[in-house]
Formats: C-alpha cells, sequence, structure tokens
C-alpha cells in the first residue's frame, strides 16, 4: 500500500470516499429506522446482572427493583427512539462532513461506539461467542473508515489498514459461521432455502463452500495480483448477503409488502459491499499510476 499522492481535501469528493460516504450513510440510516419502528435488544445488556448489576449496586437498589422500577419499558423505548433520531442524523453527517469539523468527526465516532454496543448486546443474546462481535466488524469500523478518509485521506496507510481490517472481521466470521465452525446460525439455512429451494444438505454444502470462499478471498486480498478480482467478488457477495433478507423475506401478501419489516436489513449491512468496493477503487486508482 502506498502513501497517499494527493492533499486529503482534493479526495473528499473522489469516487472512493463517496463510496465510503454512501456506505456508512445506509448503514446509520437503516439502523435509524430499525429503532424508530422496532426497537433495539438492549434490555438483553441492560437486564444482564452480570453486566449492569453494578449499576443497581451504585444507585442503592436491589436488581429486582432496578429491573422493575428503574429500567421499566417506557425509559428503554424512548432511549431507543432518541437513538433512532440520533443515527439519522449521523446518515446525513455521513454525507456532509468536512475534514476540519472535529465536531462532525467526533459524533460519528460516537456512532461508530453505539454500533459496537448493538454488536454487543448481540454478543450476549448469541451466547458470547466472540464471532458474532467480529462478523459486525465493517458495520462498526465504517464510520472510523470514513472519518480517516476524510483527515488523511482515501489512499492513506491508516484509512486503507482500518477498511482492510473492518473487511476481514466480517468475512472471516461470516466464514466461521459458514463452515460450522461455530454454531451456523439457522437462518443461514432459512435463506438458503427461502432463495435457492435448498433441503438441507444442499444447504449445508453450499454454506460450508461459501464459507470457504470467504476465507480465500481474505487471502486473495493480500496478493496483488489477485486482490482486484477478490475485492470485486466481495463486493458481490457482500451486496448479495444483505439483499438475501428482503428478498427471503418480503412478500405481497404482507403489509407495504414487508419492506419496513427486511429493507432495512440490507440497508444497514450496505458496508459489507461498500468497504470492499472502496478498496477495489483505492487499489486500481494506486495501480494506474
Amino acid at each position: 500500500m502506498r502513501e497517499p499522492s494527493t492533499d486529503p481535501v482534493s479526495e473528499i469528493r473522489c469516487w472512493p470516499s463517496l463510496v465510503l460516504r454512501a456506505g456508512v450513510c445506509a448503514c446509520f440510516a437503516g439502523w435509524a429506522w430499525q429503532h424508530l419502528r422496532w426497537g433495539a435488544p438492549y434490555d438483553v445488556m441492560l437486564w444482564s446482572p452480570g453486566h449492569f448489576g453494578w449499576l443497581a449496586r451504585m444507585i442503592g437498589v436491589s436488581w429486582e427493583n432496578y429491573v422493575a422500577e428503574v429500567m421499566t419499558d417506557g425509559r428503554i423505548l424512548l432511549g431507543v427512539r432518541l437513538l433512532g433520531l440520533f443515527y439519522a442524523a449521523l446518515a446525513v453527517l455521513a454525507l456532509t462532513a468536512k475534514r476540519n469539523h472535529p465536531l462532525q468527526l467526533i459524533c460519528l465516532g460516537i456512532g461508530s461506539f453505539g454500533l459496537a454496543m448493538q454488536a454487543f448486546c448481540k454478543f450476549i443474546k448469541e451466547g458470547e461467542q466472540m464471532v458474532v462481535f467480529v462478523e459486525q466488524g465493517s458495520q462498526i469500523l465504517a464510520p472510523w473508515v470514513l472519518i480517516l478518509a476524510l483527515r488523511r485521506g482515501a489512499g492513506d496507510r491508516r484509512t486503507l489498514g482500518t477498511a482492510l481490517l473492518a473487511f476481514w472481521m466480517t468475512f472471516a466470521g461470516h466464514g466461521i459461521f459458514a463452515i460450522g465452525w461455530a454454531p451456523t446460525p439457522g437462518h443461514f439455512y432459512g435463506l438458503t432455502h427461502a432463495i435457492f429451494g435448498f433441503g438441507e444438505r444442499a444447504a449445508d454444502l453450499f454454506l460450508k463452500g461459501a464459507g470457504a470462499l470467504d476465507f480465500l478471498v481474505c487471502a486473495a486480498v493480500l496478493w496483488p495480483r489477485m486482490r482486484q478480482a477478490a475485492l470485486a467478488y466481495a463486493v458481490l457477495w457482500g451486496a448479495l448477503t444483505g439483499l438475501a433478507r428482503p428478498v427471503a423475506g418480503m412478500s405481497l401478501v404482507l403489509p407495504w409488502w414487508g419492506a419496513d419489516q427486511f429493507l432495512h436489513e440490507a440497508v444497514y449491512r450496505a458496508p459489507h459491499a461498500a468497504l470492499p468496493l472502496f478498496l477495489l477503487l483505492v487499489f486500481r486508482k494506486e495501480s494506474f499510476k
């Protein structure tokens, strides 16, 4: 990876940065809809004595009173709605943030922390399997990639390193699940059956093959001759796996065809395709210099 040959200011509107802005915007917009329309599973963490027992002790109440009186459903719902509005504002900010406005970049960083907390809640809900958290790497780190791209340029080593780390986390995490090194989530089989009509055996073989390709792509990115092909595949696969949710779930018999239930699940997974596309565009630009 080369040092950027242009000033960061001149790269703010280049294609890689525009792709990155769009991916981060979509991620925050999708999570805003999730929070405002369907809520979020923060109660998994807030009502866990192992993680928030200290708060009950600090305010001097029993755990039972904390759950029954302090952390009421109404208060959680209000907090979730406010966080949804914050994510909606961040979606706009991702498209408009400027490198010389520290407060805007700090807000994007806070948004990344919020996405990490959501991933942590999912981590707790799924039995504290570390791979659950790892797989969310693209969504968690995408705002930081944008911050670094704005501050240092799209081709800076730290920008590319963070983007590669996020890319590896998501694809390796998906590969671990698909191959079965961690228990394969049931919805992997459900999506495969709903889209392709595969039975259990065929779905299992398909997922294991897809998981092996996930690891192959992660390794191929390190080989300059294979890098662009690997990233192109990753863009396609990241987009298809995100779109699989609305394709499998939406139906003409549902209100709004089920778009309000499933479409945002593809939208907030936009970084899964946007980050490899960002990397592909940067590396192609460098290769033609």
